[in-house]
């Protein structure tokens, strides 16, 4: 199934996968396809036996125009109801089915690349599964074999294994097969140079365009480092071979043991760092291991934490803090009302499903590796991965895989943190520090307002003779805890580490472009009368906005409780930020840019956001990139390049306390 790759979605158009649930029949469908890249024509014969069934029903793309079937060598006529293709059979027999399907691949529109349909080029072919080009019933299981025929310059790459290929004169063919059920093939194909590697009886390979081409060796040196981590954290790899593809398109998919790049990202060192490494996880959780959708999609945010998140953690605690006050700040800039449960995530649509079904389950695992130990945690994953490969699961099989390996039940803790919407919102009460003999008492309440929640809270008591640690467990309104030390109490800072996911309070966190990109309420004003800046100020803000963007007019000013999107050339700034009672923040940093993007509040305390471009090429070079830092509270671009980027300095917030003045 297609898959958004996390770690793009600081930098690539955000793609919203089709994802569809894998249940029922298992056929084995026989392909032969022979296309020409250049123009789109395709010819696809398919044939397979059914058994059991009365009717078969499927959806085939409109760009098929023309369609044979024959049952048991007999040509028949489809009936159609809805947008849906059926074949009924006199009984629950079994039955030869052959299609002989032809038609042209749309033509690729450089204007549209937020179009994910099938398409073709000179340089390249996307052919998805989901699209409707072999006549199977959409979202179940089949087994297949694929020979597929292009011109001798191109080759062509497919979900499955590969079985044998042929380089002649004219074409070049391959073969792909799955043998045991599995979603439909993608197919992909283009001008490609092809590099290979046998590791470990892996077959891996890079399938890229020539102006990529010498980044092969790079990306089959980390494809092995990934799943050879892998491997061994949970259990032998689920493929016979993993492929790397170039894409013509603005995008970044996972399919079963294929990853399909942009190429222009390709060269960037995130992307075969920590974004292959998500990529290469997906190949144990989303593919081997089926997603039980009814339930809630939890494969993303495992895959977020054991690639993205473990990766950072590589780099140390800092890194790994980071990432999570980073998922804590997203969270609070995503408005109540867009809040939902875990269980109802599905696939990322837009941002707000992101904060959830990626960020949040991300952190919910590692609360839970906190919870039962990183022994049992790692004993849990493998015993999952048993019992599930090559099947579906949800979260109950994740929740029982891990309770027997902690020995204990878990239920409260999954059912607080997967079926309700919300989370905790902790803060320091009221305190008093006391000197007694030989010492100092020092009382302070933990206050927590939403009811229902259980969670273990690390305390950090600094004094002047040194620190002292303890670790409490949460489960009423009020808490009340008395230390006594030896030393003079400093400050108390309940989890100083950030290891619980929690709704930041005010003062908390420092304005970022989320706070106005994810609210439904946000406003947008330009503050330039050119036809053209005023073209690209529209066309960024449909890009940034997570809702439809709503105009204000040149002069109105926004309600009191709406974010504001100010768009406006820099010559205009100043009169803009005037106008709005705002100064240019002190602590921009000061570097020659195009374009400046930075986050404020208004004189009531709501958030805008100002993007200020010196020319409309500057503006619109910020297309592509700006919608990717929606966690930074400015950044510095230059000619679409991020010249500098960085959170406002903010507090310690509503769990830190100074104890100094005592009482």
């Amino acid at each position: 199934m297609q898959r958004i790759l996390l770690g793009l979605a600081g930098l690539l158009l955000s793609v919203g996968g089709v994802l569809l649930p894998v249940y029922g029949a298992d056929f084995e469908h026989r392909l032969e396809v022979e296309l020409q890249p250049a123009s789109g024509e395709i010819r696809i014969k398919d044939r397979l036996e059914v058994d059991g069934i009365e009717d078969f029903r499927f959806r085939l793309a409109d760009w098929l125009t023309h369609i044979d079937v024959k049952v048991d060598g007999k040509k028949i006529e489809l009936l159609q109801r809805d947008s849906d293709s059926i074949i009924t059979f006199p009984d629950s027999g079994a039955y030869l089915v052959e299609f002989d399907l032809r038609g042209s691949l749309p033509a690729r529109d450089a204007q549209n690349t937020r179009d994910l349909t099938s398409s073709s080029a000179e340089d390249g072919v996307y052919l998805p599964a989901y699209d409707g080009w072999i006549p199977h019933p959409a979202g179940t299981l089949m087994r297949y074999q694929l020979r597929v025929t292009v011109p001798a310059a191109q080759r062509v790459v497919a979900t499955g294994r590969l079985v044998d290929e042929q380089i002649g004169d004219d074409v070049y063919r391959a073969s792909f097969a799955s043998t045991r059920p599995a979603e439909a093939p993608s197919l992909f194909a283009g001008p490609y140079r092809v590099q290979e590697r046998l590791w470990q009886g892996l077959r891996l390979r890079t399938y890229f365009h020539d102006e990529v081409g010498d980044l092969a060796a790079t990306y089959l040196d980390a494809a092995t480092t990934f799943i050879d981590r892998y491997q061994k954290l949970i259990g032998d790899y689920p493929h016979a071979d993993f492929h790397i593809v170039s894409a013509p398109l603005p995008v970044g998919l996972g399919f079963p043991n294929l990853t399909y790049v942009d190429r222009r990202i390709l060269p960037l060192p995130f992307m075969r760092s920590r974004s292959l490494a998500h990529e290469v996880l997906h190949s144990w959780w989303g593919n081997a291991v089926g997603v039980e959708y009814s339930g809630g999609n939890w494969a993303e945010g495992l895959t977020t934490y054991l690639a993205d998140y473990a990766l950072a953690a590589d780099k140390g605690e800092e890194q790994a803090l980071n990432m999570r006050i980073k998922w804590l700040r997203d969270y609070a800039a995503l408005p109540q009302e867009r809040d939902h449960p875990v269980t109802a995530f599905r696939s990322k649509q837009h941002d707000a499903a992101q904060v959830i079904g990626y960020n949040k389950v991300a952190f919910i695992f590692h609360m839970l590796q906190q919870e039962i130990g990183e022994q049992a945690f790692n004993d849990g994953l493998r015993e999952f991965w048993r019992r599930h490969k090559f099947g579906r699961a949800g979260w109950d099989d994740l929740q029982n895989a891990f309770e027997q390996a902690a020995e204990r039940r878990l239920d409260w803790f999954f059912r607080q943190w997967l079926d309700r919407a919300g989370a905790p919102r902790p803060s320091a009460g009221s305190h008093r520090v006391e000197e007694i003999g030989g010492g100092y008492r020092t009382r302070i309440e933990i206050v927590q307002p939403v009811s229902g929640y259980q969670f273990s809270l690390d305390v950090l008591l600094q004094t002047d003779s040194g620190a002292q640690r303890r670790r409490l467990f949460i489960e009423d309104s009020l808490t009340q805890l008395e230390w006594i030390t030896p030393g003079r109490p400093l400050s108390i800072h309940f989890d100083p580490q950030s290891n619980l996911f929690r709704r930041l309070q005010t003062g908390e966190t420092p304005p970022i472009l989320r706070d106005i990109t994810l609210n439904s309420a946000s406003m947008t004003l330009i503050g330039d009368e050119q036809p053209d800046f005023i073209d690209a100020a529209r066309a960024l803000a449909e890009r940034l906005l997570d809702n439809p963007p709503r105009f204000l007019a040149a002069g109105q000013s926004p309600g009191p409780a709406q974010p504001l999107l100010l768009i406006t050339s820099a010559q205009r700034l100043g009169e803009q930020l005037e106008r709005l009672q705002l100064k240019l923040p002190e602590d921009l940093p000061k570097l020659e840019h195009g374009a400046a993007v930075w986050t404020a509040r208004l004189a009531s305390n709501t958030p805008v956001l100002v993007v200020s471009a010196v020319s409309t090429a500057e503006l619109q070079a910020l297309l592509r990139p700006l919608p990717h830092y929606g966690g930074q509270s400015f950044v510095l671009f230059d000619s679409g390049r991020a010249l500098n980027r960085g959170l406002w300095p903010l507090s310690r917030g509503a769990l830190y306390r100074d104890l100094s003045a005592g009482s």
